[in-house]
């Protein structure tokens, strides 16, 4: 027994009161306590920068209907310690192609009207039932900061070309990556830290491309390549960066 409890008991008796009621003196104490030891954590967790309950994504809303010209707005939090942005993606429907283009994006922050950046010459061109022309928030250059994309056009085939904008937490705006730009169907796996781009140049050829980030750009450390010959017959090229090359380093059939 211990000894706050034994000197309470003594009391009771002294006293001619029940030892019930001291331990239900104690207990609501003790409650007491953890309930202000909770609150203190709860304080202790909202000061700490960051937030590990932190949801990526984005939500649109697009213009009602074909004939209204409003832009697109969509909401993204890149990162948990930097408020929401909200991005305004003004466009117009090409009379020739028919295609939805955009003619400029301005990015401002949660609770302010003036944006901080905007872009001009996007370069996104897609077909209006592509919502949002395709806009889409992720970590491209795995910096822990959400970047965001477009599609610049539209594709009937597997190789599509996004355009793309990196965030520089160093110079707090977005920045345009034409090197990113370039690689075709970018895939990004965060656990590896790779881009991974699936291609196909004719109905003979395909292959997966591997690029690492270095100094600020995606460099292609590993290939392979899938040629077909008219017997059906497939034969996969390997080939890896050595130096400052990508130079074959094997050849086998395609499994």
């Amino acid at each position: 027994m211990s000894g706050l409890f034994r000197s309470g008991v003594l009391v009771c008796v002294l006293l001619g009161l029940p030892a019930s009621a001291f331990a239900q003196e104690v207990g609501a104490s003790i409650e007491a306590v953890a309930t202000e030891a909770a609150a203190g954590a709860d304080d202790r967790r909202a000061r700490v920068p960051g937030d590990e309950t932190f949801l990526a994504g984005h939500t649109c809303i697009a213009p009602g209907s074909a004939a209204d010209a409003a832009p697109i707005v969509c909401e993204a939090r890149i990162n948990p310690v930097l408020p929401p942005f909200y991005f305004d993606i003004a466009w117009h429907i090409d009379a020739e192609m028919g295609e939805r283009v955009v003619d400029t994006l301005s990015i401002r922050r949660q609770g302010e009207s003036e944006p901080f950046q905007s872009f001009a010459e996007i370069g996104s061109s897609v077909a209006p039932q592509i919502e949002h022309n395709g806009f889409e928030t992720i970590d491209a250059n795995f910096d822990g900061y959400l970047d965001f994309r477009l599609l610049a056009q539209t594709t009937a085939g597997p190789n599509t070309l996004y355009r793309n904008w990196l965030w520089s937490d160093e110079e707090a705006r977005f920045t345009e990556s034409a090197s990113l730009d370039a690689i075709v169907s970018p895939e990004f796996d965060a656990d590896t830290q790779e881009i991974v781009s699936r291609w196909r140049s004719s109905a003979a050829e395909g292959g997966i491309d591997i690029y690492i980030w270095e100094e600020g750009a995606p460099v292609l450390i590993h290939r392979e390549t899938d040629r077909y010959s008219g017997d059906a017959e497939c034969t996969r090229l390997f080939y890896d960066r050595i130096g400052d090359r990508l130079e074959q380093t094997g050849e086998g059939a395609c499994t």
